[in-house]
């Protein structure tokens, strides 16, 4: 039985303690509600903001990925090849395709193949500027992942995180 306070009056039991506890995880509450806002608004739980995509810089040009997105919804990876004489390639494992489903190219690639384990997507050069191409995504199932990515001979191995 809690005791009582004898300033209350008679019949009135005090329940300061408990009242403390609820108020100190109310704080706690609040403070894990504003590092979810704040990780939201940094990309943190996918598309769009600074966590959410990532930019690595090859010897042919640039790819900006996603590093974390969410299942089953669409997504973008731009490719910025350097100017060149010959045509680009664009290179990808078979473990890409687990993970995405292209959904468009834009624009569309000339040629693709398959070389040394890997799948490429030749697209035409331009000598004089920079040319992008953006491959549309959709990714296929949550869970962290990894898959090799590159421009022609310059292959890394990435990563993502796909949430639910």
């Amino acid at each position: 039985m809690p005791k009582t306070s004898s300033s209350l009056p008679e019949g009135i039991e005090d329940h300061t303690r408990f009242q403390q506890r609820v108020w100190r995880a109310q704080r706690w509450a609040w403070l894990g509600f504003a590092a979810i806002l704040v990780a939201a608004l940094f990309g943190a739980l996918g598309r769009g903001g600074l966590l959410s995509q990532q930019e690595l810089k090859l010897a042919g040009g640039s790819l900006e990925l996603p590093i974390i997105t969410r299942w089953n919804a669409p997504d973008e990876l731009r490719v910025f090849f350097s100017p060149s004489a010959s045509d680009r390639r664009l290179v990808v494992d078979p473990n890409f395709l687990t993970i995405f489903s292209v959904e468009g190219i834009d624009p569309p690639q000339k040629a693709a193949d398959y070389e040394n384990g890997r799948i490429g997507y030749v697209f035409p050069a331009d000598p004089g500027a920079t040319s992008q191409v953006i491959l549309r995504l959709h990714t296929q199932k949550p869970g962290l992942h990894s898959f090799h990515i590159g421009i022609d001979q310059d292959v890394i191995e990435r990563s993502v995180l796909i949430l639910p």
